[in-house]
């Protein structure tokens, strides 16, 4: 069975790590029972806005909603009214935040640059006064425009009722008239589309608006399918945090564009192409495009002024440089620019049972990403056993990765059903795992999603999202 042999792989690799004098620490604990948490969960591909509006006697919480906010999304902006700037104080908020931008004045790129590009709007902490100005519609301050505005521009917005009641008075020792009136404010705020939650719920609220049952994934649509809209909703509903695509991409719906990879891979790939890339991307509003280290400096000045992030590759597509070599290479990627690390794992050595050198081989990836960038380890399936495969996942997870990842797309072979489903056993829910490689049709993408993967790369795009025919595959790489 898979379970037990990720038990066991579990069991043996933590042993050799901890023989081989491997700093003991919490990420090197793997309960058999929960499975490990990573101190960094899985990054939306999604900005967020965390509203603080003054402050209350669950600022203890608050900050914890922050921290998990910080670890779901990225970018995350901390705007700060006057009165949470005063209560709070922007270190804290910066720290609970996990180095979030601050913003407590309101300047004229603000709606364009941070409220219209943002994913979902958070409001841990809503002073009653702003909470009736916005029932008014009253956009007159820096967390009423965000609130009203964020509305009007279709983006959830998920408020923590607690400290609407008065700050630190509780709802039961306030007057009856003057409780049935907040209620009447919280009762208009959901009319106008606002989630309100308890605080420990902010986190715990959905973001989405529209929810379609993975059940759909195989019971929609004509014969049992889905059409390329459909399942590409069915991804982002899932789960899916990200689906890789390449260009030449057809008519597509705009909201669920900010799930797809725009990738650019091949040797041969001119500045020019490049440009039609990005110009694609902030076209469709894709969430990154993919390119090499090389053509970093310049994805990031076409996408300037942009939600479009820039990812690039570390070690492709071999691998086999040194973990030296590759963390050079990521500093070298996110000073140009990069926002999003795909590093191909040392497969050598994971083949020859060198456990620890996979495992620094990560970490140094990890480490010199220092949180600015997310890390995807590419284990290049084909090329390893089952064993492999799951001691591969599990040195990731270890290592502090945020995602997994199959093919570079220029091996053997691709990602199978199987592969996936090894690898969503052995890392769990916490991390992201993107199938890649040799995915060219509607029914294999769905195999995958069916498997567990949160992601999926493609150089067959338009087969998968049309349903239709490709004949050729111009764009190897995922």
């Amino acid at each position: 069975m898979e379970e037990d042999l990720v038990q066991k792989i579990t069991e043996q690799v933590l042993q050799k790590l901890g023989q081989s004098g491997s700093k003991s620490n919490e990420k090197t604990i793997i309960p058999k029972e929960t499975g490990y948490q990573p101190k960094k969960p899985l990054i939306s591909t999604g900005s967020a806005i965390i509203l603080l509006c003054g402050g209350d006697e669950e600022l203890s919480e608050v900050y914890q909603q922050m921290e998990e906010i910080s670890r779901r999304f990225s970018p995350v902006y901390v705007v700060m009214t006057k009165s949470a700037t005063q209560i709070i104080g922007t270190p804290k908020a910066r720290s609970a935040s996990q180095g979030g931008t601050i913003i407590t004045e309101y300047s004229p790129d603000y709606l364009e640059k941070v409220l219209k590009q943002a994913d979902v709007i958070y409001v841990p902490v809503l002073s009653l006064n702003t909470a009736a100005k916005v029932a008014a519609l009253n956009a007159d301050s820096l967390g009423t425009i965000t609130i009203v505005f964020g509305l009007i521009y279709g983006k959830p917005v998920i408020v923590a009722k607690n400290s609407i009641f008065c700050c630190q008075i509780k709802p039961e020792n306030i007057p009856e008239p003057m409780l049935k009136r907040i209620n009447g404010i919280i009762k208009l705020l959901e009319d106008m589309g606002v989630q309100v939650v308890e605080i420990h719920d902010l986190t715990g609220a959905s973001p989405t608006r529209e929810i379609i049952s993975p059940s759909m994934v195989y019971t929609t649509g004509t014969a049992g399918k889905l059409n390329g809209d459909e399942i590409v909703k069915a991804f982002v509903n899932g789960g899916a945090s990200r689906i890789g695509t390449n260009p030449g991409i057809a008519e597509f719906d705009k909201d669920l564009a900010k799930y797809i990879d725009h990738t650019l891979l091949k040797a041969d790939a001119t500045e020019e192409e490049i440009r039609k890339l990005c110009d694609e991307a902030m076209e469709y509003g894709f969430a990154s495009v993919c390119i090499n280290p090389t053509n970093v400096s310049k994805a990031k000045e076409n996408l300037r002024g942009s939600s479009v992030k820039v990812c690039t590759v570390v070690g492709f597509p071999l691998g086999a440089t040194t973990p030296t070599v590759k963390a050079i290479e990521t500093r070298d990627a996110i000073a140009n620019g990069a926002e999003e690390i795909d590093m191909v794992i040392n497969v050598g050595a994971l083949k020859s049972g060198d456990d620890e050198l996979v495992k620094r081989d990560i970490e140094a990836v990890v480490a010199a990403a220092e949180g600015k960038a997310l890390v995807k380890v590419i284990l290049e399936t084909a090329l390893l056993t089952k064993e492999q495969i799951t001691k591969g996942s599990l040195l990731a997870k270890l290592a502090g990765a945020d995602f997994v990842k199959t093919s570079t797309g220029f091996s053997t072979a691709g990602a199978t059903a199987e592969d996936i489903e090894l690898m969503r056993k052995t890392v769990g829910p916490e991390m992201g795992v993107k199938a890649a490689g040799g995915i060219r049709t509607l029914e294999a993408a769905e195999k995958m999603i069916k498997a567990g993967a949160t992601r999926i790369g493609a150089s067959a795009s338009i087969t998968i999202v049309k349903g239709t025919t490709n004949s050729s595959e111009k764009y190897k790489g995922s």
